[in-house]
């Protein structure tokens, strides 16, 4: 039968007998709707708290907005909120790029969004600014009690509210993203996000774990606390205003406005409901994260592969169908990520555990799973030498791995997980 995976701006058509194919795993259908704006329109006009338009009355409002590597409705997000904030005495407007790229045609794309929304509705007092973790407009705020110096933008400090723009789904590290993700990493310095990612080698910090979840045994991630921690010292008593939604295909499934900590917790129920899968692992498994911008890059493409690697049997095989089009890694990335996993995996998985630089989480956590299984293979745009230097397979036609795979084994049970960067998987 044929399987469909998602793919840069398409799909790959994957032949596989129904006596071969082990499932088809991806986000579970949902009720949803095109107009995503009217669907925020709503729960803004009904929020968990007081108005938005009410709390910013007379105030100063920073307004935290996901960057372009989240496959958000950046517009219709934006362009829901903006009339809410027409009496706020300033709007700050701040793209959170934590670590990444600051400069990338999207997020100026984002900026251009964020201005013509502003202009339709009449909002003249505000300014917009792409954080940057290396700029020099920084203020240290003191240290969370794991020793992470808190260390943000300065435009992001001193606001009487706080609005966080949060496209959720699960996070291999920080267990979901949600609304910490917009202040640590998405305003902090370099040596902020630093600190708080060398805390993504502890166990515990992985996904369906968080400090609002609503189930008490699943609140234990000292990555995500250190964030929650950090948000505190930035925020200082100031009132958090949320408006998280999850998405699928651009179209809204759920979205829901008020005070960030029960908002969260509902959105983590959701996709708890929707996203989360308890599996039989396989020996063979393919794993597309979603398309672009999940799959721009390796990089990017590492989140799908984390997510789903409960899967696959130790010993067995991974297909990852990721485009790449943007290369390896953003170029900050390359040299902790990229080149530091082209050393031995033993090396690799040692250096890293003596000391922490960022982006080898990422590293770390590859090698890993190279260790345990006995092969990885990927289908992108990257070149054959890029792809085997990091101990992965070059593939130039996924459909001859499935063959293959059939050949060896006739009665071979292949699991395909599409979208991996919006689900969580469990072994059953």
């Amino acid at each position: 039968m044929d399987v469909h995976v998602t793919f840069g701006d398409g799909s790959i058509n994957l032949s596989i007998p129904e006596k071969n194919l082990a499932g088809y795993i991806e986000p579970k259908p949902s009720k949803t709707s095109a107009d995503v704006e009217a669907g925020i329109e709503r729960v803004l006009n009904n929020p968990h708290g007081p108005l938005l338009s009410d709390i910013s009355k007379s105030h100063s409002v920073c307004v935290l907005v996901e960057d372009h590597t989240r496959d958000a409705p950046h517009w219709d997000m934006i362009s829901a909120v903006v009339h809410h904030l027409v009496d706020a005495n300033h709007v700050q407007f701040i793209i959170t790029t934590g670590s990444h790229e600051v400069d990338h045609p999207e997020n100026l794309n984002i900026v251009d969004m964020i201005k013509r929304a502003a202009s339709n509705v009449k909002l003249s007092n505000y300014d917009v600014t792409i954080h940057d973790c290396q700029s020099q407009n920084m203020i240290e705020l003191g240290k969370t009690s794991r020793g992470t110096p808190v260390i943000v933008n300065a435009l992001a400090v001193g606001h009487d509210v706080y609005v966080s723009l949060s496209d959720m789904k699960a996070h291999y590290f920080a267990g979901y993203s949600n609304v910490v993700k917009n202040f640590l990493p998405g305003v902090c310095g370099f040596k902020t996000i630093e600190a708080n990612h060398a805390l993504a080698l502890n166990p515990r910090s992985t996904f369906g774990i968080h400090p609002f979840h609503p189930d008490a045994s699943r609140r234990d991630n000292p990555l995500a606390e250190d964030m929650k921690e950090a948000m505190e010292m930035i925020t200082r008593g100031a009132k958090i205003f949320l408006v998280a939604i999850v998405t699928s295909n651009r179209k809204l499934v759920w979205a829901d406005a008020g005070y960030h900590e029960p908002v969260t917790a509902r959105g983590m129920e959701l996709l708890d409901e929707t996203s989360s899968f308890l599996v039989k692992p396989r020996t063979r498994i393919v794993v597309s994260p979603g398309g672009y911008p999940q799959d721009e890059s390796l990089y990017h493409a590492q989140r799908a592969i984390e997510l789903t690697k409960n899967a696959v049997l130790d010993g067995g095989q991974i297909l990852c169908l990721a485009e790449c089009r943007d290369g390896i890694a953003p170029d900050s990335a390359i040299e902790n990520f990229y080149n530091k996993l082209t050393a031995p995996l033993d090396e690799v998985i040692k250096s890293i555990s003596g000391g922490y630089h960022l982006y080898e989480h990422k590293a770390y956590k590859f090698a890993e799973l190279l260790k345990r299984v006995s092969r990885v293979r990927i289908y992108s745009k990257l070149d054959k030498g890029t792809v085997e230097a990091a101990h992965l397979e070059f593939v130039d036609d996924p459909q001859s791995v499935i063959d293959e795979w059939i050949d060896e084994d006739p009665d071979v049970k292949i699991l395909v997980l599409d979208k991996g960067n919006k689900i969580a998987v469990y072994a059953d």
